[in-house]
């Protein structure tokens, strides 16, 4: 028997949010928070938080989507609210796209039109950060 995943279900919320941003901007963040349910572990939780979509892990802040200030799309990778000791701990990022805040702290941050250009990469990582 395989182990298939089973999607996040969307948050009703998220779906409002989505629905109410400019398409160019609202298609391509709903096409990643889409790719995000679908490779996210069991018990991951969709909601709304620091006003964009937002997935948590047994009860703590994993990512955080949204549009920056100029529009682009960004891509919050955390460990939480409050800061963790980071002491020790790795990830790797194969895709060149995130830039480390903190040694657990990364930010991806595209125009709108280059999301769909790296939407499996960046899909592929999340998925990873989610299981760390």
């Amino acid at each position: 028997m395989t182990d298939v995943p089973t999607p996040v279900p969307a948050s009703p919320d998220v779906d409002r949010y989505l629905a109410g941003l400019a398409p160019e901007q609202g298609g391509p963040l709903s096409r990643l928070c889409g790719g995000i349910r679908g490779t996210a572990p069991a018990g991951t939780i969709e909601n709304i938080k620091w006003n964009g979509p937002n997935y948590a892990l047994d009860g703590t802040d994993r990512v955080t989507l949204g549009i920056d200030p100029r529009g682009k799309v960004r891509v919050v990778m955390h460990r939480g609210v409050k800061i963790v000791d980071a002491e020790g701990f790795s990830f790797d990022d194969d895709t060149g796209l995130v830039r480390w805040a903190a040694a657990d702290r990364g930010v991806i941050t595209l125009p709108a039109d280059e999301i769909d250009r790296h939407l499996a990469s960046i899909v592929s990582l999340i998925g990873r950060w989610l299981r760390l």
